[in-house]
């Protein structure tokens, strides 16, 4: 019999809503792979704002079937990671500027708004309330 949570007099809504509520584990924003070797890109955010860091790993199956990874290359893996590295220059370049886009428009008004101040101005700060024309 499976546990749903109650066991211990949960209703099992309130079981998934623990659930829900437990902090997950540190993760990478992305993964890139190349055949058993992987680029893990981090997000970490510090006093100086938000960077990337890499690691690479070669992953392998031990006799179990358990997955492992190894910060050990064979010279077959060197080119394939240079790539893989070169990749995961472009990927963090890309995130950098996603998380400056977002910061920014935090910021600043959204470009409809934006758009409609500059209407406004170029009419010489008249505006047109229901019907009606007011000079400023």
């Amino acid at each position: 019999m499976q546990d749903n949570g109650t066991s211990n007099g949960q209703s099992p809504m309130a079981h998934y809503a623990q659930e829900a509520e437990k902090p997950e584990p540190n993760r990478p924003v992305d993964t890139l792979r190349d055949g058993n070797l992987k680029a893990s890109i981090w997000r970490n955010e510090g006093e100086n704002g938000v960077s990337y860091s890499t690691t690479f790993a070669r992953t392998w199956r031990d006799d179990q079937g358990k997955w492992h990874d190894s910060q050990s290359y064979s010279g077959a893996d060197m080119l394939r990671l240079g790539e893989l590295s070169r990749t995961a220059y472009h990927r963090t370049s890309e995130l950098r500027r996603e998380h400056a886009l977002e910061q920014s428009q935090e910021q600043s008004p959204t470009r409809e708004t934006q758009s409609h101040m500059d209407f406004r101005k170029s009419r010489g700060a008249v505006s047109i309330d229901q019907g009606r024309e007011h000079r400023r």
